[in-house]
């Protein structure tokens, strides 16, 4: 139990020493942009929403991505910001944040001592944390929650 919260605990402070460095440095070079490898998977925020696709081509008005079977192309000065995804991470993440919600409520369950099926604090605790962990795990891994270091933020105007 105790690994599990230190687990929590430095995983939780190093996300947030990570928010900490995204938001103290703003990117709105255009080069950086233009120097993501073909095929990089990006989040794009644009005036028009948001939208997850694969990097094919940057000059210096557009960048053009696809996802799936179809491209599109978007205008630079309708881009908000780029941010590379980060799915292992947020599915770790997930897992943790998961597995921790899950061990508490496996501890409240368990202060009661006569549960019917398991009478065993420890037990609940367990199984808790890893159902938990296996739900935080998906939500993570579907949503993106940690997205990554950003890449350009268009300037204020």
């Amino acid at each position: 139990m105790r690994c599990l919260l230190l687990a929590a605990v430095v995983c939780g402070f190093g996300l947030s020493l990570n928010g900490f460095a995204q938001s103290t440095a703003v990117m709105s070079d255009w080069l950086r942009v233009k120097q993501l490898p073909l095929h990089t998977k990006v989040h794009l925020s644009t005036d028009k929403g948001g939208k997850t696709c694969l990097v094919n081509e940057v000059d210096d008005a557009s960048l053009t991505c696809s996802s799936g079977h179809s491209g599109a192309s978007y205008p630079r000065a309708e881009i908000k910001s780029i941010k590379l995804t980060r799915y292992a991470v947020s599915t770790i993440g997930g897992a943790a944040i998961g597995a921790g919600v899950g061990a508490g409520i496996g501890a409240a369950i368990g202060s009661h001592p006569t549960h019917p099926i398991v009478n065993d604090t420890a037990i609940r605790v367990g199984i808790g944390a890893v159902a938990g962990g296996l739900g935080g795990a998906a939500v993570g891994a579907v949503t993106d929650m940690f997205r990554g270091p950003l890449v350009y933020r268009r300037p204020a105007s």
